[in-house]
């Protein structure tokens, strides 16, 4: 039989040092088998949009948030869809699916922007649960939902009409008679009602008008330009409209620009004179900042529900030039200048 001598004996290796080396061999034997450390699991916190990506509002609401949030919470979005949907069943049915999306993600708290998604998810399903709510672009107060709750805080969507009428009438606003041309639908109807408010405070006359359709907003556009009780032209928002031709539309603005219109929407600066708009990110930041603080301990409803409070002064040279002597001067001096290159 072979005389089989350990390795260590053969080489004549001190017992010491064999000792050592069958230590270290323990170590990294130990350290081979060892449990990785645990990650700590992230957050989740689940976003409803009422509207869908590709619309400006909703782009810049979006990336305000993720701005926010991105290093805080696993961000999972549902996309309602909704801008163009008037059944108050349909709409129903799309809450109910972002409810199902919810419950499904199990989220920590839960980030809700626009009118509908706070009608038809936040106040139809969540009002006063122990789930946390931040909601976001809520139209004037929101006191129509019977805002805040107790899982709730936010911040509201405050159009600048006022400080745009203050800006315009430093002098006699009595005198004057301003169209409101709108759309139809749920902001559309809280924005007339925050209108009519405004021009109450002013002591202005005041008509809305509410189209459905491109060719109706052209027609009524036309005949508020043409009648002589009209002096100024308030655009909202026309998103809601199912088709817009930009280049149609300018041309004919264009032709029958023969008072001043005005706007409190950024993508209607390219048909108006003079804008003052509000800034979606500011609304998307707040509320990824607010979801942070419910994430760190603190309840939503000991955070303030807030007004945006970020507006910028355009003017669009195309379309005021020929009612320069009658804006206030300090206009064209501290407003940015609305380019209509490349804009849609």
């Amino acid at each position: 039989m072979p005389n089989i001598t350990p390795l260590f004996s053969r080489l004549h290796i001190p017992g010491s040092i064999v000792g050592f080396i069958f230590l270290l061999l323990s170590i990294f034997s130990v350290s081979a088998h060892a449990e990785p450390p645990i990650e700590k699991k992230r957050p989740v916190c689940v976003y409803i949009a009422s509207y869908a990506p590709g619309y400006s509002w909703q782009n810049g609401v979006e990336r305000g948030l993720n701005l926010a949030l991105k290093d805080h919470c696993h961000i999972k979005t549902f996309f309602m869809n909704s801008k163009r949907v008037f059944d108050e069943d349909d709409l129903q049915k799309i809450g109910l699916q972002a409810v199902d999306f919810i419950e499904s993600n199990s989220p920590n708290v839960v980030i809700v922007s626009d009118d509908n998604a706070v009608k038809h998810v936040l106040k139809s399903h969540y009002k006063d649960s122990q789930l946390p709510f931040v909601y976001c672009g809520v139209n004037n107060s929101g006191t129509h939902y019977g805002l805040p709750y107790k899982n709730t805080t936010g911040m509201i969507e405050k159009n600048p009409t006022e400080n745009l009428l203050s800006l315009l009438f430093s002098t006699q606003p009595s005198k004057t008679h301003i169209a409101f041309l709108t759309t139809q639908g749920t902001s559309a109807n809280h924005d007339i009602i925050e209108f009519n408010k405004v021009v109450k405070k002013f002591g202005i006359k005041s008509t809305a008008y509410q189209v459905q359709t491109e060719e109706e907003w052209r027609k009524t556009y036309q005949r508020l330009q043409e009648d002589p009780q009209i002096d100024i032209i308030l655009f909202s928002n026309r998103a809601a409209l199912k088709s817009w031709n930009h280049e149609t539309n300018l041309e004919w603005i264009k032709e029958h620009n023969h008072k001043i219109s005005i706007t409190t929407q950024d993508w209607m600066m390219p048909y108006v004179a003079l804008g003052m708009n509000k800034i979606p990110d500011e609304q998307g930041h707040w509320a990824g900042q607010a979801a942070v603080a419910i994430l760190n301990g603190t309840p939503p409803n000991q955070i303030s529900v807030v007004p945006n409070q970020d507006f910028q002064l355009w003017i669009n040279p195309a379309i005021a030039k020929p009612f320069k002597e009658h804006l206030p001067e300090n206009v064209f001096s501290h407003s940015l200048i609305y380019d209509q290159k490349g804009s849609r």
